[in-house]
């Protein structure tokens, strides 16, 4: 008998014991599936919590808290987090275009007051997460973002069944070719070519599962579906231009090109179409390292598709990452991140292929 997704997301991502103190956040639209996680995770002996995150709740905190209020973390996130092993994540907001009534100032108060309140408590207290995609797959926002409804549900669903056993071997070959190299280089037709260094850093392995040995790795976060390699970049390396331009989806608005040009490691140019322009506004204003380069991620999930709001793990894409990511052990402090994704990649290694235009050749 085939398991269901929250049988998957118990006993097989998170590994649910009875030790477990768990929180389920969720939205209205799959409350089923937030309660059947937790009937699964009572089936282990834990202690669960449903929490319970609504449009209009969210629409309300950013329209009536102040700037100042919100970069407060919130002492519920707080003790959640503080009183948490484990966290799922079921979907956010059904309507992403609520977000497009919120002034950049707000959204990036709202951004430092979230990461201050999870983060690091949950790094120091090794709360394991995992976010689950299946839990965005709305109506409303396949309409704010003109995605194919039922093209978008059945890749997810797709990309969620690959065995987690596959996307380790494969991200483990990559990982095993980029661990010895000494300088990166990254070319696309869109306009992208640039020059870093990932040495000495460590890479992580997203499958979707987080063990015990993740855990003693400090890789604390999954998600399905899965698929990705991802690596902190040595933030002064980075020289050249990078191109984003596979369309990426953020705050009920479409992002189809950003360009940064980075002089060692530094963001010296930031431009795009009219949302990546939105989105520098609210970069602008936000905390943290934001100027600095951050992340490398490349794919490894056959079943994935670009387009949607996975195309970080589509096999063979290849994402660069800004702002903040001791997450993964980097030196930029959190307020503001964000990643997108370079069409048709070329990565090579020392001078040799490891990704030919989005194709991996290792």
């Amino acid at each position: 008998m085939k398991e269901s997704m929250a049988q998957v997301a118990v006993n097989k991502c998170l590994r649910i014991k009875s030790s477990d103190n768990v929180v389920v956040f969720f939205n209205s639209h799959f409350t089923k599936l937030a309660e059947d996680i937790a009937i699964e995770c009572f089936k282990n002996g834990a202690d669960v919590l449903l929490n319970a995150w609504t449009d209009r709740f969210q629409l309300g905190q950013l329209t009536h808290l102040s700037e100042e209020s919100l970069r407060q973390p919130s002492v519920w996130c707080r003790e959640l987090t503080r009183n948490s092993t484990a966290e799922f994540f079921v979907g956010g907001v059904i309507d992403p275009a609520i977000y497009r009534k919120m002034t950049p100032e707000k959204m990036a108060a709202s951004e430092e007051g979230e990461n201050a309140a999870h983060f690091p408590l949950a790094r120091e207290r090794k709360v394991r997460t995992l976010g689950l995609g299946l839990g965005l797959v709305t109506k409303p926002r396949a309409k704010a973002y003109r995605f194919n409804f039922k093209a978008w549900e059945k890749t997810i669903t797709a990309a969620s069944s690959v065995n987690p056993e596959e996307l380790a071997k494969k991200a483990t070959e990559i990982a095993n070719k980029l661990r010895s190299a000494e300088k990166v280089k990254v070319i696309s037709p869109g306009g992208t070519n640039i020059e870093f260094s990932v040495k000495g850093r460590k890479l992580r392995i997203n499958d979707g599962i987080v063990d015990e040995h993740d855990m003693t790795e400090d890789v604390l976060d999954a998600s399905l579906p899965a698929g990705s390699l991802n690596t902190t970049i040595v933030e002064e390396s980075a020289n050249g231009k990078v191109v984003l331009d596979v369309p990426t989806a953020w705050a009920g608005r479409t992002i189809r090109r950003i360009e940064w040009v980075f002089e060692n490691g530094k963001l010296t140019s930031f431009n795009g179409d009219k949302n990546a322009l939105e989105l520098r506004t609210q970069w602008e204003k936000a905390a943290g390292d934001k100027d600095r380069i951050a992340t490398l991620t490349i794919g490894v999930n056959p079943k994935a598709k670009p387009g949607y709001l996975e195309n970080e793990i589509v096999e063979g894409a290849v994402g660069i990452g800004i702002g903040g990511n001791e997450d993964l052990d980097g030196n930029n402090k959190r307020g503001f991140n964000y990643s997108g994704t370079i069409s048709k990649a070329t990565l090579t290694l020392d001078g040799t292929t490891l990704i030919d235009r989005g194709k991996i050749v290792v």
